[in-house]
């Protein structure tokens, strides 16, 4: 069950956190303390948005009779190195913890090593050429990922196994037509087409901004960024705060 959190000082937060940029670039220090639970509602109210704005995307591309092949047991995209911060991750986390949640956590545990090993470094890679405005070298370092067809570690008989709670770039991405071209070199050079929904964008852009924000008032790790597998390992598996 959720914690409960104050809808007004969720509100202030919110107003707060959005109100300068610089509290996502890490420049400036936010005053306000951030609950976990607080941090979490917030990723639940944009996730919501978010579906809504998946599903005006579906009706604009049907309009345009385009198919979106992105169906239940497709996991072509699973195997790309998908980052999140702080947020997003504690949310994961709290979905696991639940008494209910129990066989998938303990199969995400247990998957998790396998895929650390295969995957390497490329999360704290990732996370430092990000960190340093490297936006290349973060590109190539998830194309090098994806080339190694690595399935999330979240992923069972081809399903997600936190679909309910999955990051928005999980629900942001779908392809037009097949899955042909949802691999890291597509044929004729070709990546899988979108559909290009501009509201949906520019929510994107706002959530991943304040996400950023939340994650630097919480976290001593500005531009903390990290896969989404090993940021919700380490909340799992860190010592209880005394």
């Amino acid at each position: 069950m959720a914690t409960p959190v104050d809808t007004d000082r969720l509100n202030r937060l919110l107003t707060e956190l959005s109100s300068d940029p610089r509290y996502a670039q890490g420049s400036k220090r936010f005053p306000l303390a951030i609950g976990d639970a607080e941090a979490v509602a917030m990723v639940e109210a944009l996730a919501e948005e978010f579906d809504e704005g998946v599903a005006l995307r579906s009706a604009q591309a049907a309009r345009q009779q385009l198919h979106i092949h992105c169906h239940a047991g497709c996991s072509s995209c699973c195997d790309i190195l998908v980052t999140c911060y702080l947020p997003e991750a504690l949310r994961i986390a709290a979905f696991l913890k639940q008494p209910e949640q129990a066989a998938v956590k303990a199969a995400f545990l247990a998957a998790y090593p396998v895929w650390k090993e295969r995957a390497g470094n490329a999360s704290e890679r990732a996370m430092a050429a990000f960190a340093q405005g490297r936006q290349q070298q973060f590109d190539d370092i998830h194309q090098e990922h994806f080339r190694k067809r690595i399935p999330c570690a979240f992923l069972a008989d081809g399903r997600c196994s936190i679909y309910p709670v999955r990051p928005l770039g999980c629900r942001n991405a779908h392809a037009l037509d097949t899955a042909a071209h949802c691999v890291a070199d597509p044929p004729a050079g070709k990546p899988a087409a979108a559909v290009d929904f501009v509201p949906l964008s520019r929510l994107m852009k706002n959530a991943t901004q304040l996400f950023h924000a939340v994650h630097n008032a919480k976290s001593g790790e500005r531009h903390g960024q990290k896969s989404v597998c090993v940021a919700v390992y380490e909340l799992l598996t860190r010592p209880p705060r005394r």
